[in-house]
Formats: structure tokens, C-alpha cells, sequence
């Protein structure tokens, strides 16, 4: 069982708020985007395969 006190609460909110912050801080300045295959897909069926097995 997990005992929730006020200390225990604020030291939470406390973790979550600095995580937040960080990450937006730490995040990619310049994100760049290049268009890597243009391929036309007209009358044509694409099947995903998961790949799981050998």
C-alpha cells in the first residue's frame, strides 16, 4: 500500500514540473524535414508486414 503524504505529494509535483520544463528546454531547436521517397501509390495496394517471425 502506498502511503501518500503532503511531503511525499509535493516532491511529486515537484519531479513532474522540473521533467516538463526540461524537456521543453532540452527539445529540438531546428527541426529539418526532407521528403526521403515520393513515390506514386495510384492503383497500387501497399501491405505491412509486421515482421514478427523468422
Amino acid at each position: 500500500m502506498l502511503v501518500l503524504n503532503k511531503k511525499r505529494i509535493y516532491i511529486i509535483f515537484a519531479c513532474l514540473i522540473l521533467s516538463t520544463i526540461v524537456f521543453q528546454l532540452k527539445g529540438p531547436k531546428n527541426i529539418e524535414v526532407k521528403e526521403t521517397v515520393a513515390l506514386p501509390v495510384d492503383n497500387k495496394v501497399i501491405i505491412l508486414d509486421a515482421g514478427h517471425g523468422r
